[in-house]
């Protein structure tokens, strides 16, 4: 019995969109997907099959204040397989944003992250992403996902708690914080990265960030300032890969630190 053209066009047609599927790995989710953390109850992916071979680590600092936005990252590895990342990114009681560049997006209705294409592949990937607490002190939690390729492989990355703090120039309404600079985080970085640094006096501070030959390359504050606790980013996209330093000054006292750009 003859095939019609019509039926072997579309013969055709059907078995060369399998084979751009597969070529170009494309996810089983390719928009990304939300509410698989261990935030719900939900299993982690119902098209990948858990795997311990690619895993997800999120990092961030450990105490941060409330009301304030910080950089935290989700560190993925996975040597086997095929196709590009996606992810899903939740918080208990602070709110998640994209960092420009990252491959996330934001799903408002939920407020969780997770990848807008499948994110280019790296055995080692780090991506960024904004977080920022909610107004009052105490504790919270970052939960995530990760899987790599078309019916490949998931994990949960283990849930990354931290304190959050009540902003306060004073402590006990009577002792003034003390004058700091923290040290960069994430660190390496690439290509922001977030200053904290503190300020035990009112009065003009700067913030200034130089290369290696003693070169200012940005100047993040100069202005003056109440005492208390403060927050800059620093965006080195324009820089290339190396070592810099970037040093707190006031009237009284200065403080110089190092960080990396890895790009």
């Amino acid at each position: 019995m003859k095939i019609s053209y019509k039926i072997k066009t579309i013969l055709k047609l059907f078995v060369f969109f399998i084979f751009i599927l597969y070529s170009i790995n494309v996810f089983a989710d390719a928009s990304g997907r939300t509410n698989r953390t261990k935030k719900t109850s939900t299993s982690g992916c119902s098209c990948h099959s858990s795997n311990s071979a690619i895993t997800g680590t999120i990092a961030g600092p450990t105490t941060i204040v409330a009301g304030q936005t910080y950089i935290f990252t989700l560190t993925i590895n996975m040597t086997s397989g095929s196709g590009g990342y996606g992810v899903d990114i939740a918080a208990k009681r602070g709110s998640l944003s994209i960092i420009s560049g990252s491959g996330l997006k934001l799903v408002t209705s939920v407020g969780e992250l997770t990848h807008s294409s499948a994110i280019s592949y790296s055995s080692t990937k780090v991506i960024q992403f904004n977080y920022t607490a909610p107004g009052t002190g105490g504790t919270d939690t970052i939960y995530a996902n990760v899987v790599r390729g078309y019916s490949g492989a998931w994990a949960y990355a283990p849930n990354y708690c931290f304190n959050v703090e009540l902003a306060s120039g004073v402590i006990n309404n009577e002792t003034p914080v003390r004058f700091g600079l923290a040290q960069n985080f994430p660190n390496p970085f690439n290509p922001i990265t977030k200053i904290n640094y503190s300020i035990e006096k009112a009065g003009s501070v700067t913030l200034k960030v130089y290369d290696v030959k003693g070169n200012e390359i940005s100047s993040l504050v100069s202005s003056n300032k109440s005492a208390g606790s403060y927050s800059v980013d620093f965006n080195g996209e324009n820089l290339s890969s190396g070592i810099y330093f970037y040093k707190l000054e006031s009237a009284e006292k200065k403080e110089v630190r190092k960080m990396t750009l890895l790009k």
